[in-house]
């Protein structure tokens, strides 16, 4: 008899739990169905878009609506405040939700590769890591370029290059050693867009004397600078 009523308690605290179970996984199921209903603001064309506009002139072109999130693609543009620098590299069509992914800088293709104007040759240095920012540089950046020289024993270095476009920016490659393997190398090969006679300053730099990159600011100076001597800064 004692053996059939602790059957019985367990059967029933058996299914009590199970009936807790059940219960907990179809909530979490109404929770993740709701989840999906939920909506979310994000920007709609409401016409076609051309390629190469200007987040800051977006708005002519675009509507906030109030889609399921589950429909909502990657990185939807909810704010054009914060993509005012950008430009749009395909055509988005009407309808079609505004995505980060649509938009670039306005140098870069809808391929992510760096558009460089026709009138520029493109010439690759390969440097030392602290002479690209440590290499905290990307394709599409600005850079101004600096060359130190020593002239009859006196060293130099002068800001030579303004606003120079980096269009590719990789580690260099390895040299084998005697054993056949590929030796560690940290340099870093930045590939620049430039002028025919900016490209030959930089060649005579990397040949005769050492280069510096330095990221441009968006804002601020851009002029050129003088000549820097130890007179410069130690007076």
């Amino acid at each position: 008899m004692q053996r059939r009523i602790i059957a019985a308690v367990a059967a029933v605290v058996l299914a009590g739990i199970g009936a807790v179970l059940l219960y907990t996984y179809v909530n979490a199921a109404d929770t993740r169905a709701m989840a999906n209903m939920a909506t979310t603001p994000v920007l709609v064309a409401t016409k076609t878009i051309p390629a190469g506009t200007s987040g800051a002139n977006l708005t002519p072109f675009v509507e906030t609506k109030q889609l399921p999130k589950v429909a909502v693609g990657p990185n939807p543009v909810v704010d054009t405040s914060k993509i005012t620098d950008l430009v749009t590299t395909t055509d988005v069509q009407a309808g079609e939700q505004v995505l980060l992914s649509r938009f670039a800088e306005p140098n870069v293709t809808s391929t992510g590769e760096i558009e460089v104007p026709s009138d520029l040759q493109q010439l690759t240095v390969q440097l030392e890591p602290a002479r690209v920012i440590g290499t905290n540089l990307s394709a599409g950046d600005k850079v101004g370029l600096y060359i130190s020289v020593e002239v009859n024993q006196v060293a130099l270095t002068k800001l030579a290059l303004r606003d120079v476009l980096v269009t590719n920016i990789q580690g260099a490659p390895t040299t084998p050693d005697d054993k056949g393997d590929s030796a560690p190398s940290s340099d870093v090969l930045v590939t620049l867009a430039i002028s025919p006679k900016a490209a030959g300053e930089v060649v005579w730099g990397a040949e005769f004397g050492k280069l510096w990159l330095g990221l441009e600011p968006k804002d601020g100076d851009h002029s050129s600078t003088n000549i820097i001597k130890v007179k410069s800064i130690f007076g």
